[in-house]
């Protein structure tokens, strides 16, 4: 296979899936390593995984499995999807310990990170990543207003040399933005490549698309980008299938924005305490609104004293997702929150994942395959992704009545 990636969440995924169609390559997504025979008509696919949640024990298990898995597939590059501020720790979401489980399957011949995305916004220079704000300054990671109080993996170090180091993947060698266009020679791996601009993405294509295969990368979307430079135009979706449902689990400055600026939604504010009981009051809300085909946006509420961790949060939320699907009401879903999306699409189980257009820079449109035949629309987006009006660009696009 020429290309496989592995996700540590659906947001992500999705977002490496969308750039892999835009470079024109064959691709789709799986929530399980597909046989040889299910594939063979693709240039690539990913595994769309919720290892961004996971703790030590089970994030191990998991890429060993996936990488034992792969193995059929002989890849000649395996890209290890990450988020583009590289937020993780070693307790939860650990990339260093999926680097170290899948090379210890695969074996790969040269190990590779790529530490910037500047389409989204995300530049490393000198080995230190910065990462621009809602407000359009740019922070150095462990500075940046979101992402240095992440409620699960906050950012406290700007050098993805120690961030890494501190992870359990040390002894890497940084290929800086000077050496990257000066120097020929080889450096030794794992090596970490600065990225500014987009002339540093092609270099490193450039200089490592060539050496010893299997490769593995590590980074954002910003992989394929350096792999395959010249994207292809695909037209966005003129509309969606109603009603629509929006549910906003990320608690970032940047969904919060968006949920205040929606003004073309029925609005369900989601009590943390209930959806942890069980409780069917919210999901009857919804329900009833989604039937009536009306737009509705379900927002959990500010209540912190619930006891409760975010990833408990994200579980209960993805439950009450995946009900709401069942019920067939649903048009089209677009969750805010990486975790909460990753844990809703694992409960739903669709066969494949299929690229449908994009929106806005991070935020594909999707679409969820099943065996009945059916297909859903879904839109994930992380929760610093997207601009203040996406709700109510998506609702305009299903074409929903307004209440």
């Amino acid at each position: 296979m020429r290309y496989i990636f592995v996700a540590d969440d659906f947001t992500g995924a999705s977002d490496t899936l969308a750039t892999l169609r835009h470079a024109g390559l064959k691709a789709r997504l799986y929530l399980a390593v597909p046989s040889c025979e299910e594939v063979a008509d693709l240039d690539a696919f990913g595994i769309a995984t919720a290892s961004r949640s996971m703790g030590q024990q089970a994030l191990t298990t998991e890429m060993q499995r996936i990488g034992h898995q792969l193995l059929p597939h002989q890849p000649d590059t395996l890209h290890l999807k990450v988020c583009s501020t590289f937020d993780s720790s070693p307790s939860t979401g650990n990339i260093a310990t999926a680097v170290t489980a899948l090379s210890e399957q695969l074996k790969p011949a040269t190990t590779l990170m790529v530490g910037g995305q500047p389409s989204l916004g995300r530049y490393c220079v000198f080995g230190n990543l910065f990462a621009k704000s809602t407000d359009g300054q740019i922070y150095r990671i462990d500075r940046h207003p979101v992402m240095q109080q992440h409620p699960v993996t906050p950012m406290q170090e700007a050098d993805l040399r120690r961030h890494f180091s501190t992870m359990g993947l040390s002894n890497i060698t940084l290929l800086d933005k000077i050496a990257l266009h000066t120097n020929d020679a080889s450096p030794s791996s794992p090596v970490l490549c600065d990225v500014f601009d987009n002339n540093d993405l092609k270099r490193i294509g450039e200089r490592f698309s060539h050496t010893l295969k299997p490769q593995l990368w590590i980074g954002s979307s910003s992989v394929v980008e350096a792999l395959y430079p010249s994207p292809q135009d695909i037209e966005p979706p003129s509309s969606l299938p109603g009603p629509l449902l929006v549910f906003a689990g990320s608690r970032s400055s940047v969904t919060a924005a968006q949920v205040a600026a929606t003004s073309n939604m029925t609005k369900v504010t989601i009590s943390a305490r209930q959806l942890a009981t069980h409780s069917h009051t919210e999901y009857e809300q919804i329900l009833r609104h989604l039937r009536e085909e009306t737009a509705t946006l379900a927002v959990l509420d500010e209540d912190t004293t619930h006891g409760l961790t975010a990833l408990e949060i994200a579980q209960h939320s993805a439950k009450l997702i995946a009900s709401l699907i069942h019920s067939n009401s649903i048009g089209t879903l677009l969750i805010a929150g990486g975790d909460t999306s990753s844990l809703a699409i694992h409960h739903l189980q669709p066969q494949s994942i299929d690229y449908i257009g994009p929106l806005e820079a991070g935020v594909p449109v999707c679409a969820a395959n099943f065996a009945d035949n059916h297909q859903l629309p879904v839109i994930m987006k992380g929760g610093q992704m997207g601009s203040v009006t996406l709700f109510d660009r998506v609702c305009a696009l299903t074409c929903q009545k307004e209440e």
